[in-house]
Parts: C-alpha cells; sequence; structure tokens
C-alpha cells in the first residue's frame, strides 16, 4: 500500500514537471516572437551614397555622423537588421 501510494505521488509530480516544461516552453517561444518584433532598428534614411558601402552580396556598410562620433554599422540587406556597430569618440 505504501509502495502504491509513493508510486502514485511520484506520477502525480512528473506530470506537473512535465506541465509546468510546456507552459516555460510556449511562454519562451512566445517571449522570443514578441521581443524580435520590438526590435525595430532606426537606420538614418537620410545618408548619403558616399556614405555606404557594399561589402559582398548580403551585407552593405553605412557610416553615420552624430554628436562628435563615427558610427560604421555593417547592416544585412534582406532583413535590414544591423549585425554589428562600431562607434568611434572623438575625444
Amino acid at each position: 500500500m505504501l509502495k502504491k501510494k509513493i508510486l502514485i505521488s511520484l506520477v502525480i509530480i512528473q506530470g506537473l514537471l512535465i506541465i509546468t516544461g510546456i507552459i516555460a516552453i510556449i511562454f519562451g517561444v512566445f517571449y522570443k516572437m514578441g521581443n524580435n518584433e520590438n526590435k525595430t532598428i532606426n537606420i538614418n534614411k537620410n545618408i548619403g551614397l558616399n556614405d555606404v558601402y557594399l561589402i559582398n552580396e548580403n551585407h552593405y556598410q553605412q557610416k553615420l555622423i552624430k554628436d562628435n562620433k563615427a558610427i560604421f554599422q555593417i547592416v544585412d540587406i534582406k532583413t535590414n537588421k544591423v549585425l554589428k556597430e562600431i562607434v568611434i569618440e572623438k575625444n
């Protein structure tokens, strides 16, 4: 009788852990999807063609100058996401 109660309690605990894991996975997926949608990268639309350089068929580099800083961004052409950003500050 004691073994039967222990086995039933273990099965219940295992079921609760599985349900908790499924809920955590679903929450993580929705969080990741929402986080990607909120990640809007503002790219300066007023860049002259002299400040844009094609790196390869998938990426280009743009140069921005703001507040005594030179900002070089490597951008993916298809998604328009900034892959790498280098900031050089003037002292």
